[in-house]
């Protein structure tokens, strides 16, 4: 492409110079508590990583979906520095009591967290500016 200059920035691969073909896509859908921690761990490693926020899930949380673009040889990593950084943590939700003569909620223990993790195969990106 005719006066396109590619990012400067390290990228996963580690120089600007040899910045590796994008051919994967990581989308990891994890809770806003573990964002940060998250975000910072992927960059530190030379990831560049898009925030979305969203909502969702069976308690209908705040949760952040974040995009993830590497070659394929930079997937391990990227799993990895999710998993130790998107914990799994116990939430109550009340439920009713069945039998009870009045409404009565029972807190009912719930497992949320860590991280759901999709990741696809790039045919095509461009960077445009």
């Amino acid at each position: 492409m005719e006066g396109f200059t590619p990012n400067p920035q390290p990228t996963p691969t580690g120089t600007p110079d040899s910045p590796g073909k994008i051919d994967r896509l990581m989308a990891a859908m994890i809770q806003i508590q573990d964002m940060d921690k998250a975000i910072r761990a992927l960059s530190k490693l030379g990831f560049s990583v898009t925030q979305i926020s969203t909502t969702g899930g069976f308690l209908g949380r705040s949760n952040a979906t974040l995009l993830i673009g590497f070659p394929t040889a930079m997937e391990a990593l990227a799993l990895e520095a999710l998993q130790k950084n998107c914990r799994r943590r116990v939430e109550y939700a009340a439920t009713p009591l069945e039998g009870a003569p009045f409404h009565m909620p029972l807190a009912t223990p719930i497992p949320v967290g860590g991280a759901t993790v999709f990741t696809f195969a790039v045919e095509h990106y461009e960077e445009i500016g």
